[in-house]
């Protein structure tokens, strides 16, 4: 994941509908392995510069599932489920 200015946004979050990561944790589930299940929160110069979309094409690469939206205090929010070892390199 590449490194993010921590300068805040002041960007107002708009209101849309949750962008779901890849094909539902069923896919996540298809490994022997543990899974993990991470929530996170992004802060600095996120709205506006393509990053939900960046996220849900790197999870859909990684094989992990999960979801992400803006929020109305200009940071990025979201989960990340999946094999352990894939979670962790998201």
């Amino acid at each position: 994941m590449c490194p993010l200015p921590l300068a805040a946004a002041a960007v107002a979050a708009p209101r849309a509908p949750l962008r779901l990561l890849n094909r539902g944790l069923a896919a996540a589930m298809s490994t022997a392995g543990p899974l993990k299940s991470v929530d996170y929160e992004v802060f600095g110069r996120v709205q506006g510069v393509c990053f939900r979309m960046y996220t849900e094409d790197e999870a859909r690469k990684i094989g992990v599932v999960g979801w992400v939206k803006n929020t109305s205090k200009g940071t990025v929010t979201g989960q990340v489920q999946g094999p352990e070892d894939k979670v962790n390199s998201m």
